[in-house]
């Protein structure tokens, strides 16, 4: 990707600059998809090289970055990488506010990514209770359903870091291993992040986050939230999940329960095989080829193609609501 394919924007988000790339199709549809990140990614992850393949098909794209991450500003008062649905949520809305207002766009799509893809959908129904609804949404391995279903190692750790975390605010948990062995992390299992990590990462990003913003996520799900405000939402969605998703795999049976069958959404799940976040495009490809072997086994996955089969149709979803 070179800096002649985007356009580099900002915009606030409750005083805060927001930052991000801004892929203009050469086909007026006078439409944009709007992605946004997971936990503890950013913009350049893989979602950029996604933005840019939906403008070379026909439809602009903005990816950016929460604030306090990225090139973003922190929420004001929070410290860097601090996640928290209320902000993000925030986030979502000033940058569909942005393409409507300063790009004079018409029809929006959102994709979320993971804990994102709760949150697009979350966004969506906000915006529909404002009487300001957009087209579509795209939930890639949709978080906050439930809680993952951690060993009890992971789950000591986790306890014991947002407790130092809430009493001295002083405690960061790193969100993805840097060993197959690497036990002290946010995602078990999740060494196959580290290809779509790039080699030269903007801002400072260093894999970790405020412990205690895992005691946000844990509130989000505890409240039911998310379920109560899902069930009658009227934006066609479609939620794709990979069926080897161990971190995930607790949220299945929850979306199922919300969604099959019911009558009053347009909601379609589809499912591929593969890990959590094995749907991103490849990005460091230098670090894939060193840790081949341990990517591409069944318990812990990173398939390079299954983006390639998966984009054809999201992207075919997304034409049809947005052209």
């Amino acid at each position: 990707m070179t800096e002649n394919n985007y356009e580099q924007v900002y915009f606030l988000s409750d005083k805060s600059k927001i930052s991000g790339w801004f892929f203009k199709s050469k086909k007026n549809y006078e439409s944009v998809i709007i992605l946004f990140h997971g936990t503890g990614s950013q913009k350049d992850f893989g979602l950029n090289i996604i933005a840019e393949d939906f403008s070379n098909q026909g439809i602009s794209s903005l990816v950016f970055d929460y604030r306090g991450f990225g090139d973003s500003e922190n929420i004001k008062g929070y410290p860097k990488r601090y996640l928290s649905a209320k902000h993000q949520i925030e986030d979502i809305l000033s940058a569909v506010n942005f393409m409507r207002r300063d790009k004079k766009i018409k029809k929006i799509g959102l994709f979320g990514e993971s804990m994102s893809a709760a949150l697009a959908m979350m966004a969506a129904k906000n915006l529909e209770n404002k009487k300001q609804p957009i087209q579509a949404v795209y939930s890639q391995n949709p978080a906050c359903f439930e809680f993952p279903k951690w060993p009890f190692v992971f789950k000591k750790l986790i306890y014991k870091s947002i407790f130092l975390d809430l009493l001295f605010k002083n405690k960061f948990i790193k969100i993805y291993q840097t060993s197959p062995k690497d036990v002290e992390c946010y995602l078990p299992d999740s060494f196959c992040f580290w290809p779509i990590i790039p080699e030269n990462k903007l801002g400072d990003w260093n894999n970790k986050i405020p412990a205690r913003s895992i005691f946000n996520i844990a509130v989000l799900v505890l409240s039911g939230k998310i379920k109560r405000n899902l069930k009658r939402i009227k934006t066609p969605i479609l939620i794709s999940q990979g069926s080897l998703d161990r971190f995930l795999g607790s949220s299945y049976k929850s979306i199922d329960r919300i969604f099959n069958n019911n009558k009053n959404v347009n909601v379609e799940i589809y499912r591929y095989q593969g890990e959590h976040i094995s749907a991103l495009p490849l990005v460091n490809k230098k670090q894939y080829e060193i840790d081949k072997n341990k990517y591409e086994h069944e318990s812990n996955t990173y398939y390079p193609d299954i983006y390639k089969k998966l984009f054809p149709i999201y992207l075919k979803f997304f034409k049809k609501y947005l052209i």
